[in-house]
């Protein structure tokens, strides 16, 4: 099914892991890749949202253009960006936010076991304490922000590492009557990942006001028996108007499931029922392409490791057959920390066709470090 396909490496920093990307295609034809840069070498979700720009449609990737859009701190980071461009060519970019504690917080300087990682690391004793919104009206040559997302009733600030929040694959989306939509998970608690009482919930925020100022709009996908975790929505607004979102589901106490699917008919205030697909990966991102279709895309974080496409004709039923494979390994050695902490695929299509997904993977060397690449493509 796949055809033409072309592996270019994106960005690779030595130094610093590259992840979690967030690709959108501008409005005036260039590509803008978002993605997180750690503080150093390990994944560590603790890091600043930036971005690289190409003008040949992925071919290749100007380092002149790249970018830090949110600066992070000996105190404060952010990460999970999502990145997208609305009609009037303002672009937006919505992440977590994070604070540390570090051992030196007591006069003993004795390393603080709780919470980790392990001694010596900067982010000790990270937890949640924000979500925020940046936005550029000079095509990310300068930004405005953090603004802060009021994500009530979900809390925006938690008591472990995660509370609020996506992937790079949660692009605002601009609906008919100019009202914007988040979407998101999270939960009214501020416990996350505990195995028993409330478990996450999808949801979406809306903004009526550019985005300035959000407010709840409504629940997409939550399992009152609080088993099923239902995380990282990839949604997309159809032509026809109605809007379809893949879910990341996990049963507790903490095996991954297959990936869920809804849509709604009425500007996503009201959801369909859950409907478990035949597709087994995680996270998604979903778009229309321009013949109609609806692609999706998501890693194959298990072996055989692989980053995943599929093709569905109304975004609503996903079957095993349509699916494609668009790039292949990525994983670290298994003796690796975090060594399956591969793929977060992200999708755009060009003026001409082209399908470019973006994705992170490591490197293949002694000392494996995550780095962005792109797959591009045609169907």
């Amino acid at each position: 099914m796949i055809k033409q396909a072309e592996h270019i490496l994106a960005i690779h920093d030595p130094q610093h892991a590259c992840n979690q990307g967030s690709i959108i295609r501008l409005n005036n034809g260039e590509l803008m890749l978002g993605y997180n840069r750690e503080r150093g070498k390990h994944h560590s979700d603790s890091g600043e949202s930036c971005f690289i720009k190409s003008a040949d449609n992925g071919k290749t990737w100007d380092l002149s253009t790249s970018q830090i859009v949110w600066p992070c701190t000996d105190y404060q980071g952010n990460w999970d960006c999502a990145f997208s461009q609305l009609s009037d060519n303002s672009i937006l970019m919505h992440s977590r936010v994070c604070s540390f504690v570090l051992p030196s917080a007591l006069k003993d300087m004795s390393d603080q076991e709780l919470g980790g990682p392990f001694p010596g690391r900067a982010e000790r004793l990270k937890r949640q304490t924000g979500y925020a919104l940046m936005k550029s009206s000079d095509l990310g040559q300068s930004w405005k922000g953090p603004i802060p997302v009021n994500t009530a009733p979900m809390a925006d600030s938690g008591l472990s590492h995660y509370i609020v929040g996506g992937s790079g694959a949660g692009h605002i989306i601009e609906l008919g009557d100019g009202g914007l939509l988040m979407p998101l998970h999270g939960s009214e608690t501020r416990e996350f990942i505990a195995q028993s009482g409330e478990n996450i919930r999808c949801f979406v925020l809306r903004s009526d006001d550019h985005g300035e100022n959000w407010q709840y709009w409504a629940t997409v996908a939550h399992d009152a028996s609080n088993i099923l975790q239902f995380a990282e929505p990839g949604m997309a607004l159809l032509d026809s108007g109605r809007l379809v979102c893949l879910i990341r589901a996990t049963a507790r106490p903490g095996r991954s499931d297959n990936m869920w699917s809804v849509f709604s008919d009425d500007d996503g205030a009201s959801w369909s029922r859950p409907v478990r697909t035949t597709l087994w990966g995680f996270p998604a991102d979903v778009i229309q392409l321009t013949d109609g279709r609806i692609l999706a895309v998501y890693g194959h974080r298990k072996n055989p490791f692989a980053v995943h496409g599929c093709i569905s004709n109304d975004g609503v039923h996903w079957q095993k057959e349509n699916e494609f494979i668009i790039r292949s390994g990525g994983a670290a050695p298994s003796t690796f920390r975090q060594y399956w902490h591969t793929g977060y695929p992200t999708v755009t299509q060009c003026d001409d066709g082209t399908i470019v997904a973006a994705y992170h993977e490591y490197t293949d060397d002694d000392q494996p470090i995550q780095c962005m690449w792109v797959t591009r493509f045609t169907l």
